[in-house]
């Protein structure tokens, strides 16, 4: 897809967006942006707000986004400068700089205390503006953003950082062309490329390690604690890779062991801690070392590299001169970085007490769904004469990348089978299921947090049965969803809705339906099943979330909720709480509409079974589809490691052509457990 065509489908997007939400063209186009944002690992739940107005001395002030809870204990803000014509604006240094300018009023005047004076409390840039000033110097740095549907001119200069009431800003400038490049890019994010000779002119010196059968170059290197300081104090957790960035605990608090030993031993660090393991796409060398990193993630070490930068805030950084780190850096293909690093964080991590759940970006489960969605039709719909499919979005940009390298006519055929509105990705299935199972602060939570919420639920699940995740799953998924964004939708159309929070909104209403038919509904469950036939919902269950989310506003917006931002405050388990005590009867209409837990189970158990075998049969297809000298080299890797069985051996003699014979389903699934296990003992299966 080229820059212009990207464009147009963003601002697409954004037009359809303003007219569900009922919303303005810049808004919905910040709401895309933001998710683009979280998508790249950049800005985890950019809120976004619509303020511009006059400070003191008539300085213009602006701010339209903001994310107050990323695990580095950084701030961001952002600014739009949106046009939404149909040509691309190209941007000079005055109009980002401008923007930028008044960006940075509204914080320093929100962190003075000046922006209170004369406004109206209850809006939102009041309360950013509190939340800002009761921070004080307890922020690591301000990141301010430049959100724009237009593109940099080649003459456009960065703006260099600088400090506002002691804390370090810096100025990042998201244009279309930006965006583009990370929808287009292998990984889905941004590549950060560290250049290492700041801190080391001549390189860092390091023990090159590689491993041609791997196809892997690892570097071995003992690193200045100041050099990993202010790398984590300049990018902050883009340094750190997902899983590692979810679980970071403590922020803004030094681990006592690191600090102790810095304080009473430093030149003894080395020795003492276990220091890094980090991945990259690429590096560049020197004669004497490392001068450049392509993509640097900290797959583990996190807590040990976010504790060295705030020692060293704490100690302006003499306390760390003689401190080195070491390090185990591992070059990954770009081609192979999206599987392989999170397989490296798990390995990496394997000494800790982590669960599945940190890993599961790259569980069966998503290809069981995408499985899934590629053959379960659409029931047929009144007036048209062919089925449709949803389509499940295991990485970000699949559906655009399965429809670009079609032909003109195999793309038409590709969107009549899979509409663009019937697409479901990752971070939604974990918004729609998080907020089914009634947990809906998690969900308001952002993006990467819910999302490991849903990991916690999946695995357990799966390590429990992964037949639960059948045909019948699927439907009800996108019976959730369709759910979901219709309560949006009605929401925003409401006219007791106050413009804003709509998400919050969305998550509270819907989870508070699912409670209530649970408590009120005796003997009976939803019926998510009629919402995927009819692929829509009915009035009555649409009506039911309009009574529910009137309530859930006054509790959102109550002035006595203990935290003034209200995107904050839905944060809150205890906000949950009391939307779950809310009084609330269910309208006589919804409760005859509900299903009998009889017929629930009963179409639970059919779909186990179905699973079950068409999980033989796809374990047979899997079987069939190797060499026979691919399971000879798996005999021999079994017999070696001592993990080859007399069941193993009497299958592997059929798979190989010793005997005549074709193995049956059930031995397929233990073949192919015998090579996940080798797989784990070292064994290339490619």
């Amino acid at each position: 897809m080229q820059l212009e065509e990207f464009r147009r489908d963003l601002l697409n997007r954004a037009s359809a967006r303003a007219a569900v939400e009922q919303t303005f063209s810049k808004e919905a186009f910040l709401g895309e942006v933001a998710e683009r944002l979280a998508g790249a690992e950049e800005i985890e739940n950019l809120q976004v707000l619509d303020f511009e107005g006059i400070g003191n001395a008539r300085r213009k002030l602006a701010v339209h986004g903001f994310d107050l809870d990323d695990s580095d204990n950084s701030v961001a803000l952002a600014v739009a400068l949106y046009d939404g014509g149909e040509d691309m604006t190209s941007l000079t240094t005055t109009d980002v700089s401008s923007r930028f300018r008044a960006l940075q009023f509204f914080l320093e005047e929100a962190i003075s205390g000046a922006f209170r004076e004369g406004r109206e409390e209850s809006t939102a840039e009041f309360q950013l503006a509190e939340d800002l000033r009761r921070r004080g110097r307890n922020v690591s740095r301000y990141r301010l953003y430049l959100l724009t549907d237009g593109s940099l001119s080649a003459t456009t200069k960065a703006l260099e950082s600088t400090v506002v009431g002691g804390i370090p800003v810096d100025f990042h400038t998201w244009d279309a062309r930006r965006l583009h490049q990370v929808e287009q890019s292998l990984t889905g994010r941004e590549s950060l490329v560290v250049d290492l000779t700041e801190w080391q002119p001549d390189g860092l010196a390091a023990l090159e390690v590689v491993d041609s059968a791997s196809r892997l170059t690892t570097y071995l290197a003992a690193v200045p604690a100041n050099m990993l300081a202010d790398l984590y104090g300049r990018h902050g957790s883009r340094l750190l890779e997902g899983n590692v960035r979810s679980y970071l605990s403590n922020r803004g608090k030094v681990n006592k062991g690191i600090r102790s030993t810095v304080a009473a031993s430093p030149a003894n660090f080395l020795a003492y801690n276990n220091g890094i393991t980090a991945t990259a796409t690429a590096v560049s060398t020197t004669g004497a070392g490392i001068a450049a990193i392509t993509d640097l993630q900290i797959v583990n070490g996190g807590q040990t590299t976010a504790s060295l930068f705030y020692v060293k805030r704490e100690n302006k950084g003499s306390s760390l001169e003689d401190v080195y780190v070491q390090m185990k850096l591992v070059v990954v293909e770009p081609q192979v970085a999206t599987e392989m690093i999170p397989l490296i964080s798990r390995y990496a991590n394997s000494q800790n007490r982590v669960s599945e759940a940190d890993f599961f970006s790259n569980s069966p489960f998503h290809v069981r769904l995408a499985e899934l969605s590629q053959r379960v039709l659409v029931p047929a719909q009144p007036g048209v004469n062919f089925q449709t499919k949803w389509f499940y979005e295991r990485t970000r940009g699949s559906y655009q990348n399965e429809k670009s390298k079609r032909t003109t006519a195999e793309q038409r055929k590709f969107e009549a089978e899979y509409p663009k509105a019937q697409m479901i990705d990752k971070t939604a299935a974990a918004k729609y299921e998080v907020t089914w199972g009634m947990r809906p602060h998690m969900v308001s939570a952002g993006a990467q947090r819910n999302f490991m919420a849903f990991a916690d639920l999946v695995a357990q699940k799966w390590e429990a049965s992964d037949l639960a995740f059948n045909e019948l799953y699927w439907k009800q998924l996108v019976a959730k969803g369709i759910l979901f964004e219709t309560v949006r939708s009605a929401i925003a159309k409401a006219p007791w809705y106050e413009k804003g929070y709509l998400a919050n909104y969305t998550t509270y209403s819907v989870a508070k339906l699912a409670h209530e038919v649970g408590r009120q509904a005796k003997g009976g469950v939803f019926d998510l099943e009629a919402i995927w036939a009819r692929q829509a919902v009915s009035p009555e269950v649409v009506e039911e979330c309009l009574r529910i989310g009137e309530k859930v506003q006054l509790v959102l917006l109550s002035d006595k909720r203990p935290v003034l931002n209200v995107t904050e405050w839905a944060k809150r388990e205890q906000c949950w709480e009391l939307v779950r005590q809310v009084p609330h009867d269910l309208s006589p209409e919804l409760l005859r509409s509900v299903g009998t837990r009889e017929k629930a189970a009963e179409r639970r158990k059919d779909a186990v079974q179905i699973q079950k075998i068409d999980k033989g049969i796809d374990a047979q297809a899997k079987v069939v589809a190797k060499q026979a000298s691919e399971w000879l080299a798996l005999e021999e890797f079994a017999r070696e490691k001592r993990i080859l069985s007399p069941i193993h051996s009497g299958i592997l003699d059929l798979v190989i052509g010793r005997k005549a014979g074709f193995p049956s389903e059930a031995q397929s699934v233990r073949l192919l457990q015998l090579l996940d296990k080798a797989v784990e003992l070292g064994f290339d299966a490619v």
